[in-house]
């Protein structure tokens, strides 16, 4: 909870020959040798290589915190000992985020469920000023909560999540804080959506 190709240069050659042939004339004239001229290889126009996009560094450090945020809560919330450190998440989150996970993983640490398969998330920059952004994800969700030890699912799933893999549409806030951004609100919208690049 994250996307350029290079075009390859490729150089042809054509030959032209061209042969002269002397004309035949009357009486004792002697004919003159062929002459045989080539034309040196021209090369083919090269096509123009395709520039590589520039990200906006201000969006690579806002797309940055918040895969490294994707990542913690998934470290955190994976570790079956997780109830007394939370790996990341004091760095990453603030704000409402923060409390909401803190508080997630510590009833999860409670119950003694952990959570498994993955995310892989897809975010684009859609806002961006001094200190505020907003980051839209359309990332593939394979995850769900377990009981320690087991590959068995917890029924009902918590905060309503699902046990069937899809596409999570969700929409986060991040705030800059001490030249770092931080992720401090995150909404799963209702509505499907299609994933955009990957993260750089």
């Amino acid at each position: 909870m994250l996307a350029s190709g290079r075009a390859r240069l490729a150089l042809a050659f054509a030959a032209l020959a061209t042969v002269v042939v002397g004309a035949a004339a009357c009486g004792t004239t002697t004919l003159p040798s062929p002459t045989r001229t080539t034309a040196a290889p021209t090369p083919a126009d090269s096509p123009t290589p395709t520039p590589t996009p520039t990200v906006d560094p201000t969006d690579a450090a806002i797309l940055n915190a918040y895969d490294q945020a994707m990542v913690a809560w998934d470290t955190a919330a994976a570790d079956p000992n997780t109830q007394a450190e939370y790996p990341g998440i004091f760095q990453w989150y603030t704000g409402n985020a923060l409390s909401l996970a803190v508080g997630r993983l510590d009833i999860l640490g409670q119950l003694g469920q952990v959570e498994v398969g993955t995310y892989t998330p897809h975010p684009i920059v859609t806002s961006v000023d001094a200190s505020t952004a907003t980051v839209n994800d359309c990332g593939w969700d394979t995850r769900y909560i377990v009981s320690k030890g087991t590959n068995t699912p917890v029924s009902p799933q918590p905060w309503g999540g699902t046990t069937t893999a899809g596409w999570d549409n969700s929409s986060a806030t991040m705030v800059l804080q001490s030249r770092t951004w931080l992720l401090t609100q995150l909404t799963v919208e209702t509505t499907p959506c299609i994933p955009a690049s990957p993260s750089p």
